[in-house]
């Protein structure tokens, strides 16, 4: 995933459920829109069919929106299809990412698995502490 990666804001996207959780398109779209500032994405529904892995098929001219958005889910090179874009809602061209059943859940990467817990400082109920 080498190259120059668009802003967040400039990546144009719609998701397609195929055989994530039922509501999982929604939830995506929301953690993109709110937490992620992917603001030019749109839920498109349900996929024609079921996939196994997660994917993501966009136009070469939109490799820097596309390098973006792996980064954002953690999708692996292999799960990034080269092909066509489509026509989104406002009639630009947009990627189509369409979640498999390797979905693991809105705003968890997809390569969380890899990832080290971090350290952070812990605090419990029966202990009085200030923030710092």
């Amino acid at each position: 995933l080498k190259g120059e990666k668009s802003e967040p804001g400039e990546v144009r996207v719609r998701i397609l459920n195929g055989g994530a959780p039922s509501g999982s398109a929604q939830k995506e779209l929301d953690h993109l829109q709110i937490e992620a500032g992917v603001t030019k994405s749109e839920n498109a529904g349900n996929a024609p069919a079921e996939v196994a892995k997660t994917t993501l098929e966009y136009d070469p001219a939109q490799a820097d929106q596309a390098r973006r958005l792996a980064d954002i889910l953690g999708l692996s090179g292999s799960a990034m299809k080269p092909g066509e874009s489509v026509t989104n809602s406002q009639g630009l061209p947009t990627m189509t990412l369409t979640l498999g059943k390797d979905f693991k859940g809105a705003g968890i990467k997809l390569n969380a698995s890899s990832m080290e817990t971090p350290d952070v400082d812990k605090s419990t109920a029966d202990k009085v502490q200030c923030a710092s």
